[in-house]
């Protein structure tokens, strides 16, 4: 049988080694453990030490020694109220609540500036039937030359198009073009084209 290397110099003898509290004799095997926590017993059959490891086929260690390591003495702590973990996504929330106030504030007002600056565009200008919608004729919202061929109606005057506005005068047809986001486009007062 081979004897483990003691800790003091030139004693092969592990009995005749100093005992100490990191040194201990547990079940016929010696154990030891590092300042640091590590554990390494000493294994007999093979003739060198052997480091514990959790998990790992080992004899029973010694008691009080169920730890390899001692317990971290660090306490964790949550970081301070403005730490940047904290403050960036309450910044990201208030940003996107601010963006989606002013959208719904906003409404469709760019929209709405467009159609009616289109619609006082087609004034003086001919409309081409585009189809027909529930029996009534559907007119493309490109405008022609009134000498063109096809141009049935002119557009003499373009009315607001919300509930309760005027209507449009006598002898003149109201229509409605459809423009994407607007609720109430305005009314197109038109005349049958007498030029094309």
């Amino acid at each position: 049988m081979i004897t483990p290397p003691s800790p003091e110099a030139g004693s092969p003898d592990p009995a005749a080694a100093r005992p100490s509290s990191n040194d201990v004799v547990h079940r016929g095997v010696r154990w030891q453990r590092a300042s640091s926590g590590a554990l390494r017993w000493w294994h007999a059959e093979e003739g060198r030490w052997v480091r514990y490891t959790r998990g790992a086929d080992a004899p029973p260690r010694p008691p009080g020694w169920e730890r390899s390591r001692p317990a971290p003495s660090v306490r964790l702590e949550r970081p301070p109220w403005r730490s940047p973990y904290r403050i960036i996504p309450l910044v990201l929330l208030a940003l996107v609540i601010v963006i989606g106030v002013v959208q719904a504030l906003r409404g469709s007002g760019g929209q709405a500036a467009a159609e009616t600056k289109a619609a006082h565009a087609l004034i003086g200008k001919c409309l081409v039937q585009d189809g027909t919608v529930g029996g009534e004729p559907r007119y493309s919202a490109k405008a022609v030359s009134c000498s063109a061929v096809g141009a049935l109606v002119k557009v003499v005057k373009v009315l607001p198009g919300t509930p309760g506005s005027p209507a449009c005068p006598l002898g003149t047809t109201s229509v409605q073009l459809a423009y994407n986001g607007v609720r109430y486009p305005h009314q197109l007062c038109v005349v049958v084209n007498g030029g094309g």
